[in-house]
């Protein structure tokens, strides 16, 4: 099993999944800020004065630790930037399905046919949370540029 775990490219593959996922995933949020502040307001979990914040720079934090994992510039800073990311959505789909509110999460898009069941959409963060651990946990920084800058 340990083998398979620290497998140079199933961790490539993890980096590229999850890079393009929060990339694409930002694309939406990054054009149509406003929508996707008032998806996070939604949730109401954040204090009003905190959710145009969060609506700026998320996106852009989501851009970034993607383009560095596909790259591979600090993919261990990027996966744990996206491992934070993905613990915080999934406690936010929690409290979300706890309380029974039915929301656009505000995941990949804004429209407000983008609904979908919180429990689909946590076992979806569940599943990328298990690659970004494997990358944080066994990645070798295969052909990552981080890689080549060390030497």
């Amino acid at each position: 099993m340990k083998e398979l775990l620290s497998n140079k490219y199933l961790t490539l593959l993890f980096r590229m999944i999850l890079g393009v996922v929060f990339c694409y995933a930002a694309i939406d949020k990054i054009v149509h800020i406003d929508l996707f502040a008032r998806a996070i307001y939604y949730y109401h979990i954040l204090p009003g004065s905190l959710v145009n914040i969060l609506a700026i720079f998320m996106p852009m934090v989501e851009m970034f630790a993607g383009i560095c994992l596909i790259i591979g510039v600090w993919p261990r800073g990027a996966v744990t930037l996206i491992n934070a990311m993905l613990v915080m959505f999934l406690i936010a789909l929690t409290v979300v399905y706890a309380r029974g509110v039915d929301i656009n999460c505000g995941c990949f898009s804004l429209s407000s046919r983008a609904k979908g069941s919180a429990v689909t959409l946590i076992w979806r963060d569940i599943l990328l949370l298990l690659m970004g651990l494997q990358i944080f946990f066994f990645g070798k920084d295969f052909l990552s540029i981080h890689k080549l800058q060390t030497k």
